[in-house]
């Protein structure tokens, strides 16, 4: 299949920044629905090829898939999933969820982006509306299995709506069918300040706040709490003058009840003093010897993150 013009701009400026090359295609046929599963990735060596595999809207999710490759290359925050429970289960579900989580917040510019380019046509719209609405049942008590699935996705309807200028007719379509969901997202929305989120700080400030929120909407609900704050590593984003400073100074080393994914070991995580955001986790680290403490917590950030391999953005 053919894509525009512009989306071909849009992959041949990603092709500028990625260490290789990226390929699109399409394939399929057009469902009516926008899923965020309708793109694949493959790595082939140096290059990567993205495919479509719904031909809905093929420009609207191909270029979604390249900006959010874009923002990687540029050092937005990006999730990482380092510890486990006991219950590869819940592991898994826990993983799936802070991945929703996480995405209204680099939404926020990708949808913007979008919006103008003029990718979010009153076709995308109602594809995009179709496609939550196969997803989702209409409420049906605070025992509805879906629950917390309603809210992750009205989070992301709260956000394209902003985006797209039409969160009058998404209020009237979800607030019908999913009343306390679409005001629990609303709530989380506001916590966002989706508005202030412009560079790689802002959108870390966002997510911290969509993890805090989501977990009190949790609470609320009778539910349990997702511990995102503590269970999802986030990109760090650290001044200079940080990353000089001893690491005592800006993180907290602290145990968890969760293991290393790495090591099947007990896990230490470094929180953020200022946020209680996870930005690392310490490895084979069974024993927390007041020398060894010592020892880590005088080393620079910048060491510390380089020697565990651990990404970073700094910010002005």
């Amino acid at each position: 299949m053919h894509f525009s013009d512009q989306t071909l701009k849009l992959l041949e400026q990603v092709n500028q920044v990625y260490p290789g090359t990226v390929m699109l295609r399409g394939t399929g046929k057009a469902s009516g629905l926008l899923k965020h599963d309708q793109v694949s990735n493959e790595i082939l060596g140096a290059r990567m090829l993205l495919e479509v595999t719904d031909l809905t809207a093929p420009d609207y999710t191909a270029t979604h898939e390249l900006l959010h490759i874009m923002l990687t290359l540029n050092g937005y925050p990006q999730p990482f999933f380092q510890l486990e429970a006991v219950d590869k289960t819940l592991t898994e579900q826990m993983i799936v969820m802070g991945t929703y989580l996480y995405r209204p917040a680099i939404h926020a510019i990708i949808y913007r982006e979008q919006a103008y380019q003029g990718v979010l046509d009153p076709t995308v719209v109602q594809a995009y509306v179709k496609g939550i609405m196969a997803e989702l049942t209409p409420e049906a008590g605070k025992d509805d299995a879906q629950v917390a699935l309603r809210i992750l996705l009205l989070l992301d309807a709260y956000v394209f709506a902003t985006a797209a200028n039409v969160k009058p007719d998404f209020e009237d379509t979800f607030a019908e069918y999913y009343p306390a969901a679409w005001a629990a997202a609303g709530r989380i929305f506001d916590a966002m300040k989706v508005s202030a989120v412009r560079d790689p700080l802002t959108m870390h400030q966002a997510i911290v706040s969509t993890f805090h929120a989501f977990d009190i909407e949790m609470v609320g609900l009778g539910l349990p709490e997702l511990h995102a704050q503590e269970f999802v590593t986030l990109t760090a984003v650290l001044s200079a003058h940080q990353l000089q400073l001893p690491v005592n100074q800006v993180f907290l080393i602290k145990h968890v009840a969760w293991m290393s994914r790495e090591t099947q070991t007990a896990a230490y995580v470094g929180v953020g003093k200022d946020n209680q955001q996870n930005a690392f986790v310490l490895p084979e680290l069974v024993d927390m010897t007041p020398e060894f403490a010592k020892e880590l917590y005088h080393m620079t950030v910048q060491d510390l993150l380089e020697r565990l391999n651990q990404p970073y953005t700094i910010h002005d």
